[in-house]
């Protein structure tokens, strides 16, 4: 599983379930869902934004000029839970979501992509949120991540990067290189010391002049 994309899970459910007045997390997000009703719902909401954006932005008439209409207490496997979905999907097309972001039916309906029916969603929050909604869907990097691909990169444990992260230290390999105080090094040496918010000089100081 893909940490950033599980956050981005949690913040979809958060975002619906606020919207739609429900609880909603990663256990039963499909199964709140899979009639289709609960998706025109959202529609109906994200559409009171459409509207404001479309009057007070020109050029924008492709926009969807109404919610999709749906039957909220039919079983998932009715033809009107096909119906529902049917609808709710011509609806995101016409927000503009790529084809390729947009879930099949039956990823939904017989639960055959599970994840498709997410991506769609995420997709949907975000042009809902060009159109002026509030949609908090995206998970912020990993700074931990950046200092691991530099370690890598380098051949070499930074030492205050292995406290913060609670990674092994491993001893520091010395080098001999002399460089000139506007090098790219020098350069790459700031950078990791302002985003770590260190003080004073750091330990491992691998581009001393």
């Amino acid at each position: 599983k893909d940490e950033r994309m599980l956050v981005m899970v949690d913040k979809l459910c958060v975002w619906m379930g606020g919207i739609l007045g429900e609880t909603l997390n990663r256990e039963n997000l499909i199964p709140q869902i899979r009639n289709g009703g609960p998706l025109c719902r959202l529609a109906e909401y994200v559409q009171e934004s459409v509207d404001d954006f479309k009057a007070n932005n020109e050029d924008n008439d492709d926009l969807p000029s109404s919610a999709p209409q749906a039957n909220l207490t039919c079983g998932a496997r009715s033809m009107e839970a096909r119906q529902n979905v049917t609808k709710f999907l011509d609806w995101v097309r016409k927000m503009r979501v790529p084809e390729s972001s947009i879930f099949l039916p039956d990823d939904l309906l017989k639960l055959k992509g599970k994840m498709n029916v997410v991506n769609t969603l995420l997709a949907v929050a975000r042009r809902a949120k060009d159109c002026g909604m509030s949609a908090d869907i995206d998970a912020p990097p990993k700074i931990a991540n950046a200092f691991i691909g530099l370690e890598e990169k380098f051949g070499k444990k930074f030492d205050h990067t292995s406290k913060a992260f609670g990674t092994q230290k491993s001893e520091l390999k010395t080098t001999t290189m002399t460089l000139c105080s506007g090098s790219a090094w020098k350069i790459v040496q700031g950078k990791i010391d302002a985003i770590l918010q260190l003080p004073g000089k750091p330990s491992y100081e691998i581009f001393r002049v």
